[in-house]
């Protein structure tokens, strides 16, 4: 399969010279610590559009082989993995990929009314919505990252 990364020209220089490295990209995020992706080109472009110098990079990810757990739509467990994820109470995955719907910014703001226990576990997984144009897939594993292949700039 095609995916994209929408990212600064600077790090596209260093993905490119030295390969992908799953240890660079932020914790916490929605699926965890790893090298996030999209099949969709228009989210990579916007991806690197709120950068200062934007670039984009495809590449083929061949999961053959790849523990990949899919959520294909905002369930309750997508909802759940992503708060855990996001707040930071969930242990280190065994899956290679993980790929599904992104969820909107309101997450980031719930983390400190849950600290401050202005708001339950359950009630920010029910107010955990998708931003409707977004599409994740990262990249957790060496494994993963090795099935990885031709990886080029997309001119934008």
């Amino acid at each position: 399969m095609i995916l994209y990364h929408g990212t600064d020209v600077f790090s596209a220089e260093k993905i490119l010279s030295n390969g992908i490295s799953i240890t660079v990209g932020r914790p916490f995020m929605d699926f965890g610590q790893g090298f996030y992706t999209t099949p969709r080109l228009a989210q990579a472009i916007e991806w690197a559009r709120n950068t200062i110098a934007p670039c984009v990079l495809s590449m083929e990810l061949n999961d053959n082989g790849l523990k990949v757990k899919g959520f294909d739509s905002p369930t309750k467990e997508w909802a759940e993995f992503i708060i855990k994820n996001r707040f930071g109470i969930l242990p280190p995955t065994d899956y290679d990929c993980i790929y599904g719907p992104m969820a909107d910014s309101g997450v980031s703001r719930m983390y400190a009314r849950y600290r401050a226990k202005l708001l339950t576990f359950e009630e920010a997984v029910s107010k955990v919505h998708i931003n409707p144009n977004g599409w994740q897939w990262v990249v957790l594993s060496n494994h993963a990252v090795n099935h990885i292949s031709n990886i080029r700039k997309v001119d934008l």
